[in-house]
């Protein structure tokens, strides 16, 4: 679709999260624009918007970031963004704010919703699904999901794929950070498995490293005594461009693993604090790995983990070896 076209209804969305919770919110704007026939635009964290863009969710993105959008969370908006906002027939807030939701409503002309980006945390609704009810509630979409997360709109970037070359059939991208240290299983966990893959001709492992994650950089060369590749995360395009590269993806629960799993990379997730009920990657081909534990998962209401958090440590490194073998390939067209 193009911006530029005046017969199409402009919607502006406006999301501050982080990558997994942008993502997360990309089947229920595919679904919003392809309904709506809308010209969309997401107002976010620009490497976010720049994905979003790649990706087709949305025809137009705006860096969140940039000091023209500071009013925006002021009390007065001001006449550039007020002129902003009121290019677009509805704005679509995700976010907690109602006082954000209040000024924007004063200040345009059009429709105004807002929705909070995930449900409250007792609940165990996906964020995925909450994304798609909450904008039916509003009248937005007409979708109802079955979750079934399967049943949701994904990327089929994968099954676009070309034949590659064999030294990129074979790449598997393990990435061992997360946005908390909470999240994180043990590195050597992850070394373990590339090593083992390596070992059965399944797969070469690249590690990636995000850009606050240089602990794990040396770590891993340190550790891996230089065996595997270790790369720097700059840009999430360079990341998407190497998911269509690769075989499969292993990780813990991170932006990334949403990413790689939107996009159709087969995804293993190892959880351990945090809610797969209600944070699972979305796409056609997920494992989601978490220890047996008698505890509820308390990422969203604790402070700090357990001193033995059963969550993370009881998934072993073989749970992880056959969640891979038991993942769908679909071969590449």
């Amino acid at each position: 679709m193009d911006m530029e076209r005046t017969d199409l209804p402009k919607i502006l969305v406006i999301h501050q999260g982080a990558l997994g919770d942008v993502v997360l919110s990309f089947p229920a704007l595919s679904a919003l624009r392809q309904e709506r026939g809308a010209a969309l635009a997401l107002l976010c964290k620009n490497q976010v918007g720049k994905i979003a863009k790649e990706l087709r969710v949305v025809d137009a993105h705006f860096p969140v970031e940039s000091a023209r959008f500071c009013r925006l969370f002021s009390d007065d908006l001001g006449r550039e963004i007020k002129d902003f906002i009121n290019q677009y027939d509805t704005v679509f807030y995700i976010g907690f704010s109602k006082d954000l939701e209040s000024h924007i409503k004063q200040n345009h002309s059009g429709q105004t919703f807002r929705v909070p980006p995930r449900p409250p945390a007792g609940h165990e609704t996906h964020v995925a699904a909450h994304m798609m009810t909450q904008m039916q509630a509003g009248g937005l979409s007409k979708s109802t999901p079955d979750l079934g997360l399967s049943s949701l709109n994904t990327s089929s970037i994968f099954f676009q794929k070309k034949n590659l070359p064999p030294d990129q059939k074979n790449l598997v991208i393990i990435h061992p950070g997360a946005g908390s240290q909470r999240k994180r299983w043990p590195l050597e966990n992850f070394i373990e498995v590339a090593y083992a893959m390596r070992e059965m001709d399944f797969a070469k492992a690249v590690f990636l490293i995000g850009p606050s994650e240089l602990d794990l950089f040396y770590l891993i060369k340190s550790r891996a005594q230089g065996q595997f590749e270790v790369r720097g995360v700059e840009d999430l395009s360079t990341v998407l461009s190497l998911t269509k590269a690769c075989k499969c993806f292993i990780g813990n629960d991170s932006g990334l693993a949403h990413l790689a799993a939107f996009v159709g990379l087969p995804t293993v997730a190892i959880f351990g604090p945090s809610n797969p009920k209600r944070w699972a990657p979305v796409g056609h081909a997920t494992k989601v790995l978490r220890g047996e534990t008698d505890c509820s998962p308390c990422f969203e209401v604790a402070k700090t983990n357990c001193e033995n958090p059963q969550c993370l440590e009881g998934v072993s490194v073989e749970m992880v070896l056959e969640a891979v073998g038991d993942l769908q390939y679909p071969q590449p067209k």
